[in-house]
């Protein structure tokens, strides 16, 4: 763990045992019966540990094939049949809770084959009594003449026959329950759906037939209920809304019920089944049924014989994981702890990653030019795959796309064969997915043997891919041209008309009615519903086609195995992956779609239908930056992955934007909402149930708010208002209330004006009602609540109350105001409840106010304003109020309470919980005048703080909070410090007696009570009047003078926390980063986390200039500091803390500069926002000969669409003017300048128009473009973009290539959504209008929760009782699971990182890797790849890895912990030690060069820490010298020397030590030096004699053809 790492109570480490007693801050026990309270939250003491209820589980049930009639066995079977009767299917189900839902179930059995394609069906229990060990007997709830038979099979075995109620049949293949038979072409039919099938009766029906109300039985006298006339038993059927309670009720009966074990409880099911009995169909159920059959032909075939067997995969994955370990670690070193010479020498024998000579290790390069291209893999830290070039879009330039990949999923995009498949082309003509399928399901089956070979990300995705594209079907399911049917063929059961295209080109008319499907007469040019001659009847679609097409037999059995196989390559590639290299290929394949087998998302959608990033897939926040498949030409083409599917179109068609029409059409969400927090909550299973239903009902709020806003945007939903302006029109859908977040009018009683205050108006309404349902206090109520802000619209949607559009008969107004021209009310019940909520919770004061709180200048502006009439008030309401002239309230003045027709009392529009913030007022106007000084110093900063926004501009309450700590700390002091002096004077006049040790303990003790009694009433005292400096409010001062008085104390209270703010929080803030290294405060690494870290600190984000300006200030003594100061400070101003500041304001800033823009273009445009990203990441634009010669470098090159492929994309229009053409850089900074100048109060340093290159230097591209995009819901394509350089945009007209971004690099464009309800302190989060996209994380409504997770919290920070401690964490993970159903949630999260945290304390280093791999996947599920949270969960897995001795898998985390810091903080982010870290270990891994390397980066890092520098500068001489490079290892270490003489001085041992080191590297560098000298000397000799001697050889070489010709001559004479 390094040192930027370091130490706080959410980070992973060590926390050091406390010796105070763990019992002290233990939160109260929750139980099962009596109900938790509000102190019991907050920590209330006690001295007993917290009581978990054991957790029960069925153990051995399972579900059963559909139920066939009595005389099923004399039907007869399909002519593809072989018999008659298929043995019965029995799905075993691992243990489930009693709670199970039994939904779930139903969810679960659709993946199972034989049973996906039942959607109307109901399930029942049915008892299996066993007579004797070799057989069985089903007994059906009600079934009377029941037989059992025994079938011997060929060896003798005794099996068990069903009987007629269970579908009964023989088989030699079949067990106690039935087994699967194995699947081929002429045997893919369900035998279960056919005529032997039973079709229970409609409920409504027996009811009917009944002719009276049937009895209710419950509980568990269910399964005794005696029989109705006919002396038939009653079904004991489960409800589908319900869950497994019911068969508890009855094994509890039974006596099956044990003791718990390990606190749980295993009850054997076993002899029980669920039955699936059929059921007749309707109208809305046949349009379900198309729609699962479309879904199982897109891709999702069933795979599954059985539910059971997770365990069993989990401890196949343990052991492949523990023989990994064992192949690692050479079958040495078992034990947990390894000692440091044993890590080394292992460390030794690890090659550790190798990189080549030109590669940058800081990454510097890639951020600074833009490439995106690998972005993930980095963020990831496989960083060997973009050197060796082995993953997706890894090693190209600009982006561009590899041809050596396989594209062969284009050919199929556009209609043409796969390559694989040209072969088959003759075997079945036409029917291209036969061929495609056969091909990928040989290659399925080698791909998932491939993938024992550890394959790279293509391999694996392109055996993928292929399989997904066999389950793919080529059969369309629409609704017939002469649907719906006449009312001659409704008379006669006819539901709906279908047409289907199977394989091959076929079209086959289908009949729905009430029993099922048959295939009709009818044909495209003629309408005969009639049967046809083979009808092929089923009660399902699927089965029906199945008979009727043989080619689509081969299909789907070609489907079936090909999922089967996809589903073991998933499972066997998981298996040999970890979890971020699983979600890694999952988000960057080639391929497109390859969505199947993910966490997260629903079904996969197929490559034909439309494109889906893959990313998607695996995070659940939408990412701003998406990687896309390759293309043929290497670049990504909006059409080549859109293809025709007509059952997409009719799906749109239909749809409702999210009202559910088989729920009765619209929902009454109110109250749903109120109903589901008015659920008891006395037991534990009580508060959970409750929990579960709030997060649901809030999740469906939610999405239905968002469908609702998207529906209006479309045009589809009129306005409630049409005779009213349209910036007025409000809308009422699916009982939502939707309203624009603007300033429409000043008839509505309101204190700001502006549209702009309008929108932080509404944002502040949703925090604080978030806080509201957080509390979860009784007796004042809040409506659902969500704000969804697209394309610079901010949309209010809200729950209506009940009555208050039905005219005020049946609503009451009881507290406030909502016409501005009525009086105030008050209802002394409410108020009651507001002071109780806001008075002892909030610190929220009671304060007189004027009854009429407007002026007479705006009364008289009001009459004056044309407004629509509002019926005024009645003479007798207000009547008691007539004589009064100011009343109490408690709240913002706005605020307003009204009892709605169901006597409830709803609280809306409470928009403040604290005071205005006196420092954003002008002095004349009661503020403190501290910001106005700022106005008269720069042209961008307005000299004025008279702007609407600042009127909806309060102060945090944690900075209320803190202040009021403070307070009470003075008081507190005030105390002792009394008490002392008046303790010592009675010690003096009792000088000659000594006192006791009782009489000691009694003094304290008193002093003790005094204090807490004092400290008590004084916080009384601290409330704050939240309706101070309001504009436009009437004086008091006539009114009452006591009044008067309070206000101006309370003003000047509000003042002194303003300066609070000021002259401590801020200054203190500031050293805290500056220090903030040695006392473990962590930089935040991002703007996100930048966020969350000032907020924390009680700091608004307008503060941001204020902060800047201060570290501006410290930068500046740092330069005054080195260039003359006569000894150094130890710690200075980390560089990267101003530019993540700037960063942040900038992009904050450049929001609203392009809400404006598009608010002005009024639709969607890509171009808009091209041009403008493209101005912002820039320093100039380009000259027309620059552009020219640009585009002509580009011109071969597929990186990007050229001028003219872009303007062909869509409708061009000259001469049509169009606002983007029309800015320029120029304007777009200067609008972004002068909103930064208006909001923070800032002039730019680093970015902006005419700024010095060496300011331009510190500008951050990369994370400014990060932040815009992720702050306005823009989402980008993964590729490089040259960030810094200069620009193109505006044009013609049209759709101009703009750069360095494109339109066409502009994936989508999302809205933002802020629920009411989510969890503490997320804000706006993009989500996506087509659902399955981002959702906001909600808040978990279950106070067990907390506390619990408080209590292993602190006994973690004790260091006390460790094993109860990981057992509460368990507990909170599992209910909040259990609520929302995922593990992915913040709270789960916040588990598995205290998990880690407290194994690594233990040194069990195994299970805390365990955790923080959880950790780190739910980081990347929640938040993105390049999230803070991911960025600390590479850290924690990194620094448990290195403590394993793992170095190669901890070195991959810290890559990735070194990309994402460069990539989202800039250069100068505090990773120096990081660097020196990995360099440490190749030294001790004996890679002197790779290591020399890892330290010249980390020399080059400005760290925080002086000393950190010089111990760096040490180790990198060491470096050098260990490569005979003394020169260089001597000036390295003189700079260490200067360093620590100007910090501690000469005489200090660190500096005489430094002097050593120096003079021996001079002593080294001379003798090394000689030696050279004499080395070349010896050199220049060796050469001179070696050139001697070749000259002299080569003489001797000349003269001997001299001779020999000689010799030769003689010869010859």
């Amino acid at each position: 763990m390094t040192n930027q790492e370091a130490a706080s109570d959410e980070q992973f480490v060590v926390v050091e045992a406390n010796s105070q007693d763990a019992t002290k801050q233990e939160p109260s026990k929750p139980n099962d019966t009596d109900n938790t309270d509000q102190s019991a939250a907050n920590g209330a003491a006690t001295t007993t540990a917290i009581e978990i209820p054991p957790e029960i589980f069925l153990k051995g049930l399972t579900i059963l094939s559909p139920r066939q009639t009595k005389s099923s066995k004399d039907h007869h079977s399909p002519p593809h049949e072989s018999s008659n009767v298929a043995a019965t299917l029995a799905v075993p189900l691992p243990p489930l809770r009693p709670e199970e839902p039994v939904a779930s179930l139903r969810s679960a059995i659709s993946e199972v084959i034989g049973f996906a394609h039942l959607t109307k069906y109901r399930l029942v229990l049915e008892e299996i009594t066993t007579t004797t060990s070799s057989s069985s007997t089903a007994t059906a709830g009600g079934g009377t003449n029941k037989k059992n038979s025994k079938n011997k099979n060929s060896n003798g075995a005794s099996t068990t026959k069903k009987n007629s109620n269970g579908g009964g049949g023989s088989s030699s293949s079949t067990s106690q329950h039935g087994e699967h038979k194995e699947w081929e072409a002429d045997n893919v039919v369900s035998t279960y759906t056919l005529d032997g099938a039973e079709l229970a009766t409609d409920k409504l029906v027996q009811s009917l037939k009944l002719g009276r109300a049937p009895e209710v039985v419950i509980g568990q006298e269910a399964v005794a209920a005696v029989g109705d006339a006919n002396g038939e038993e009653k079904e004991l059927e489960l409800d589908d809304y319900g869950d497994l309670s019911i068969l508890l009720d009855v094994l509890e009966k039974k006596g099956k019920v044990g003791d718990p074990v390990d606190n749980k409880i295993i009850i054997d099911a076993s002899n029980f089944a669920i039955r699936v009995v059929l059921e007749r169909y309707d109208v809305a159920s046949i349009r379900d049924h198309m729609v699962r059959v479309r879904q199982l032909f897109e891709g999702n075939a069933p795979h599954l014989v059985t539910l059971k067997g997770e365990e069993d995969v989990k401890e196949e994955k343990k052991d492949q994981i523990a023989k990994k370990d064992e192949g690692d670690n050479g079958g040495d070193d078992k034990e947990k702890g390894m000692n440091g010479e044993e890590s080394k020498e292992k460390a030794k024998q690890i090659e550790l990653p190798n990189y080549p000579s030109d590669y940058d290790l800081s990454f510097g390069e890639q951020i600074k030019s833009g490439d995106l291209s690998t972005f993930f893999y980095l963020a990831c830290g496989d960083e060997q795959s973009v050197i060796g070039g082995k993953g997706n879009n890894v090693g190209r330039k600009n982006g561009a796309g590899s041809k050596s990949t396989d594209d062969s999923w284009m050919d199929n995009n556009n209609g043409k064969e796969n390559k694989k498949s040209k072969a088959n082309k003759k075997k079945s003509k036409g029917n291209k997915n036969k061929s495609d399928g056969g091909a990928a399901v040989s290659n399925g089956a080698s791909g998932a043997g491939v993938m024992k070979g550890n394959p790279s990300f293509v391999e694996a995705e392109r055996s993928l891919y292929e399989l997904n594209e066999a389950t793919c079907i080529q059969c369309t399911v629409r609704h017939s041209g002469y649907h719906p049917p006449p009312a001659n063929r409704r008379t006669l059961g006819d539901l709906a008309y279908i047409e289907c295209t199977l394989p091959g080109g076929s079209t086959v008319h289908i009949t729905a009615f009430p029993r099922g499907f048959y295939v009709n007469r009818s044909t495209s040019s003629s309408f005969n519903p009639a049967p046809a001659k083979e009808a092929c009847y089923s009660q399902t679609l699927l089965d029906c086609l199945l008979q009727h097409s043989k080619p689509l037999r081969e299909a789907w059995l070609i489907a079936l195995t090909a999922s089967k196989n996809r589903a073991d390559l998933i499972r066997e590639t998981s298996m040999a992956e970890d979890s971020i290299t699983s979600l890694l290929r999952s988000a960057v394949s080639l391929f497109p779609n390859n969505n199947s087998g993910t966490a997260i998302g629903g079904p996969m959608t197929p490559a034909p239908s439309t494109f889906t990033p893959r990313i998607d897939s695996v995070v659940q926040t939408p990412s701003w930056l998406v990687p896309l498949p390759s293309t043929n030409e290497g670049t990504w083409e909006h059409g080549k992955m859109h293809g025709s599917n007509a059952n997409r179109t009719e799906e749109d068609l239909m749809s409702t934007f999210g009202v559910e029409m088989k729920l009765g059409g619209m929902r009454d969400w109110n109250e749903e909402i109120q109903a589901a927090r008015e659920m008891p909550t006395d037991t534990l299973q009580e508060r959970l149930e409750r929990a579960k239903f709030i997060h649901k009902i809030m999740s469906e709020f939610g999405d239905a708010a968002l469908l609702g806003v998207k529906a209006i945007f479309d045009g589809f939903i009129t306005p409630m208002n049409t005779h009213e302006p349209s910036r007025s029109h409000v809308y009422l859908h699916n009982n939502i209330f939707f309203s624009r977040a603007i300033d429409i009018g000043m008839d509505t009683f309101k204190t700001y004006k502006g549209d702009n205050a309008a929108r932080k108006s509404a944002s502040r309404d949703a925090t604080n009602i978030n806080l509201l349902h957080r509390l979860d206090m009784p007796g004042l109520h809040t409506l659902g609540m969500v704000l969804v802000e697209y394309m610079g619209v901010r949309f209010v949607c809200q729950s209506v109350i009940p009555g208050i559009l039905h005219g005020e008969k049946s609503h009451t107004l009881a507290y406030g105001t909502i016409d501005a021209r009525n009086p105030l009310k008050r209802d002394d019940e409410i108020h009651e409840l507001a002071e109780e909520l806001f008075g002892e919770i909030c610190m929220v004061a009671t304060r007189s106010v004027p009854t009429t709180p407007l002026t007479d200048e705006r009364m008289e502006a009001l009459k004056n304003s044309q407004v629509y009439p509002i019926q005024e008030e009645k003479k007798d309401d207000q009547t008691e109020e007539a004589g009064k002239k100011t009343v109490e309230i408690c709240g913002p003045i706005e605020m307003k309470a009204i009892l709605g027709s169901d006597k409830r009392k709803y609280l809306l529009d409470c928009t403040r919980l604290t005071p205005r913030d006196a420092n954003w007022i002008g002095k004349e106007s009661g503020g403190t005048g501290l910001l106005e000084a700022d106005g008269k110093k720069h042209k961008t900063i307005p000299s004025s703080l008279d702007d609407d926004d600042w009127v909806t501009s309060v102060l945090r309450p944690e900075l209320v909070a803190n202040y009021a700590e403070m307070k009470v700390g003075e008081h507190r002091s005030k105390i002792i410090k009394e008490d002392e002096d008046l303790l010592k004077g009675e010690s003096a006049a009792t000088d000659d007696e000594p006192s006791t040790n009782d009489e000691s303990e009694s003094k304290a003790k008193r002093l003790a009570d005094k204090i807490e009694k004092a400290e008590k009433e004084y916080m009384k005292t601290l409330k704050y009047n939240v309706n101070v400096f309001l504009p436009d409010m009437r004086p008091i001062q006539d009114l009452s003078k006591d009044a008067h008085e309070q206000l101006k104390k309370d003003e000047e209270e509000v003042r002194s926390i303003a300066r609070y703010l000021w002259e401590i929080v801020l200054p203190k803030l500031t050293t805290a980063i500056r220090i903030g290294e040695e006392h473990g405060l962590t930089i935040p690494v991002e703007g996100g986390s930048l966020t969350d870290f000032i907020h924390q600190n009680g700091v608004n984000c307008r503060y941001l200039g204020r902060l800047a300006e201060l570290a501006a200030e410290e930068e500046t003594k740092d330069v005054a500091d080195e260039k003359g100061a006569a000894k150094l400070p130890r710690q200075r101003m980390p560089l990267c803390w101003l530019e993540l500041l700037e960063c942040e304001m900038v992009a904050r800033a450049a929001k609203h500069v392009l809400n404006s823009y598009m608010i002005e273009e009024g639709v969607p445009s890509a171009k808009l926002v091209a041009s403008f990203l493209s101005a912002v990441v820039s320093t100039d634009e380009e000259s027309a000969s620059e552009t020219e010669l640009r585009m002509g470098k580009l011109h071969h090159s597929q990186v990007t669409l050229s001028d003219d492929d872009t303007n062909a994309l869509v409708m061009s229009f000259d001469g049509v003017a169009d606002p983007a053409d029309e800015r320029g850089r120029l304007e777009i900074w200067s609008d972004i300048e002068r909103e930064v100048g208006r909001r923070f109060r800032y002039t730019l340093s680093f970015y902006g128009n005419a700024k010095s290159n060496e300011s331009r230097a510190r500008a951050l591209y990369l994370p400014l473009l990060r932040r815009i995009c992720q702050r306005s819901g823009i989402r980008l394509v993964g590729k490089r973009y040259d960030l810094g350089g200069k620009c193109l945009i505006g044009g013609s007209g049209r759709l101009t290539a703009s750069y360095p971004i494109a339109p066409t690099d502009i994936v989508d464009i999302l809205p933002l959504v802020k629920h009411g309800a989510s969890v503490a302190g997320e804000s706006f989060v993009p989500c996506s209008f087509n659902g399955g996209l981002g959702s906001v994380s909600l808040h978990i409504l279950l106070n067990d929760v907390k506390m619990i997770y408080d209590a292993a919290h602190t006994r973690l920070s004790q260091g006390v009782e460790l094993p109860i401690a990981l057992e509460y964490l368990n507990e909170t993970a599992a209910l909040c699971q259990r609520v929302v159903e995922t593990t992915f949630h913040p709270q789960i999260q916040k588990c598995f990182k205290l998990t880690a945290t407290a194994y690594a304390n233990s040194n069990d280093l195994d299970l805390a890797l365990v955790a923080a791999e959880k950790c780190l996947t739910v980081s990347v599920a929640l938040n993105g790849f390049d999230s803070s949270e991911a960025y600390n969960a590479h850290v924690a897995m990194a620094d448990i890895y290195f403590s394993q001795g793992k170095i190669v898998e901890g070195m991959k985390h810290y890559r990735a912990v070194m990309f994402l810091g460069e990539a989202m903080a800039g250069p100068n982010y505090s990773l120096a030690a990081l660097y020196f870290s990995v360099g440490r270990q190749y030294v001790e891994a004996g890679g002197h060069e790779d290591a020399l390397r890892f330290y010249e980066v980390a020399s080059k890092k400005r760290n925080q820490d002086r000393v950190i520098d010089g111990i760096i500068g040490r180790h990198y001489a060491l470096a050098l010298a260990r490569l005979e490079r003394f020169k260089e290892a001597f000036d390295c270490e003189k700079n260490t020397f200067n360093l620590y003489s100007a910090h501690y001085g000469e005489g200090h041992d660190r500096t005489k030590e430094s002097a050593k080191y120096m003079n021996h590297f001079m002593t080294l560098a001379v003798q090394h030096g000689r030696l050279q000298q004499q080395k070349d000397k010896d050199n220049a000799k060796s050469s001179a004699a070696d050139a001697i001697a070749n000259q002299l050889l080569a003489a001797e070489d000349a003269r001997t053809p001299n001779k020999n010709n000689k010799a030769n001559k003689r010869r010859t004479k």
